[in-house]
């Protein structure tokens, strides 16, 4: 992934939870817009993480270690 793919996936996710928040607020459901905030939370940082994996890897064999 580019890093302009990254940021566009990253904004979408958090645009689509951003609506749906705002749609679910209307509606009294606050307990449930809490938990697609969270969802969405979660979904980014696993992107996060396997991003940042892939940047250790790519160190670890560019200096040869282990």
């Amino acid at each position: 992934m580019t890093g302009i793919e990254t940021i566009i996936k990253i904004a979408g996710v958090g645009l689509l939870a951003a609506i749906i928040n705002s749609i679910l607020d209307k509606s009294d459901k606050r307990e449930l817009s809490t938990f697609v905030t969270l969802t969405a939370l979660v979904i980014v940082l696993v992107m996060v993480i396997t991003m940042v994996a892939d940047l250790l890897g790519t160190v670890k064999s560019l200096f040869n270690l282990f």
